[in-house]
Parts: C-alpha cells; sequence; structure tokens
C-alpha cells in the first residue's frame, strides 16, 4: 500500500471515530450538521457516512399548508427583536407526574430566549418571564431595554389574560394571535418544539423539576451557541444574531 494511501485511511479512521462520537451524542442529526461541528467537509464526511452504515432515525412527515391561509398569516420578523414569540408545551418526570414549559423565541435569529420549566404556568409567570428576558437577554446597544416590538402566540388562557395584556400594553409591545386551528402561524415555536422534544425530552426520564430544569437549559445554551441551523445557511443562532442582528431576511437571503 502506498504510503498515500495509508495515511488517508488513517485520516478517515480518525475521523470515522469522531462522527461515530457525535452520532452517539446527538443522533438525531445528519451528515451536514456534524460535519459542520466538526470543521470538516461536507463532502467527505458524506462519502464516509454511507460507506460506515451511520443511519438517521426516520424523517417527520412534512405538514401540508393550506394554500387558502399562506394571505393570512401575521407578519414575519425583519430584523432581531421584531418579532419574538411563544408557546407552552408539557411532558412527563418519570414519576408520570406533568410538567409544563414555556418556551420563548427570537423569530428572526431563532435564538432560544428561554425555557422556563415548572409544574405549572399561569398569566403572572409569563410575565415574570419576559421581564427577565428584557432585562438579562437585551441586544447590545439595547433597543429600549432589548424588548420585541410584537410578540406572537396562540389564544391560550396564560397569553390573552387581562393582566398580560396590559402589561404588554404598558411595555409597548404589540400581542399577535394566530387564527384559532392555524398553528402554521406560529411555524417557528412550533419546529422548534419538535426539536425539542426529538433531541432532549425524548431521550431521558427526569426524576424531577430541579433535574428537568438544568438539563433543559443545558441543551437551550447548545441549541443557541453550537447547534448549526439549516435555515441560517448553518449558522448558529447566536452567531446568526452577533453577524446579521440588523440584516433584513432578503438582505441574508442575497449574501447566502
Amino acid at each position: 500500500m502506498a504510503l498515500y494511501d495509508a495515511k488517508l485511511i488513517a485520516s478517515d479512521a480518525k475521523l470515522v471515530e469522531q462522527m461515530k462520537l457525535m452520532s452517539l451524542l446527538y443522533p438525531r442529526f445528519g451528515y451536514r450538521r456534524i460535519a459542520i461541528m466538526l470543521n470538516e467537509s461536507i463532502k467527505r464526511v458524506r462519502r464516509l457516512w454511507g460507506r460506515h452504515g451511520f443511519k438517521l432515525g426516520e424523517n417527520r412527515p412534512k405538514r401540508r399548508r393550506s394554500r387558502s391561509n399562506e394571505d393570512e398569516r401575521p407578519h414575519q420578523a425583519e430584523h432581531a427583536d421584531h418579532m419574538w414569540t411563544y408557546d407552552i408545551i408539557e411532558d412527563r418526570l418519570a414519576d408520570g407526574s406533568t410538567f409544563r414549559m414555556l418556551c420563548v423565541l427570537d423569530e428572526f435569529t431563532r435564538e432560544c430566549l428561554a425555557i422556563y420549566v415548572a409544574r405549572t404556568i399561569r398569566a403572572a409567570d409569563v410575565i415574570r418571564v419576559l421581564q427577565v428576558i428584557m432585562d438579562v437577554h437585551g441586544r447590545k446597544p439595547p433597543t429600549d431595554g432589548g424588548k420585541p416590538e410584537f410578540i406572537r402566540s396562540d389564544n391560550g388562557g396564560q397569553f390573552a389574560a387581562n393582566d398580560v395584556m396590559a402589561w404588554l400594553n404598558e411595555h409597548r409591545v404589540g400581542p399577535t394571535f394566530i387564527d384559532p386551528g392555524c398553528p402554521w402561524q406560529k411555524g417557528f415555536v412550533e419546529s422548534f418544539h419538535g426539536k425539542f422534544r426529538d433531541e432532549r425530552l425524548n431521550r431521558e426520564w427526569f426524576k424531577s423539576i430541579q433535574e428537568a430544569a438544568i438539563a433543559i437549559e443545558q441543551w437551550r445554551q447548545f441549541y443557541n451557541a453550537k447547534r448549526p441551523h439549516s435555515s441560517l445557511n448553518y449558522l448558529t443562532p447566536a452567531a446568526f444574531a452577533a453577524q446579521h442582528a440588523h440584516m433584513s431576511v432578503a438582505e441574508f437571503s442575497k449574501v447566502c
């Protein structure tokens, strides 16, 4: 065997071991995202991916959207802090008891600004979480405290409560409610929930609310800072926010 071929095989062997480790850590990731996280050629990882039998679980079927509703969707985010979105999802602890999570995202940067974990979530919790985000996670330089211009949600009681409406009005944040029975109008948070369940919630049982909160916060930080996002040209949400916070969607699509 030629010395060049031997070195090439050895180099591939090292990369394959790295790919095995990454696929164990992130079993729902495909070759493209793994390649980016390893800072390797996508073409090379794809070749080794197929040769060594790496496998991704079954894809979830894509939902079809009714064409008649295309023009009914609320306006889309045009810059950071233009449109936030939030929603509540539910899961179970190891003992079978339920807990809930309030997820808040920036629709433009795709950053997950917070995941609040509790047994129950009330209107007062929604207000407190939003205030913390505005105080702690505001952009630099902040725009009136780093608050959004609008925030999108369904008509759930925690979001449509009088106290929440009054608080949003006081802070000059416009509530944007989706139409009943139209979850695609909050597609960003729905998509995020799918990733969140697939990569975190479905992978382990939590024994307590405290354990769940710690593990979920670790995943949130990973999602923002290390997980390449396909709709951001495989930048992480944090990297996109840092580089393109003041760039419109149309401008970003031109440079990508």
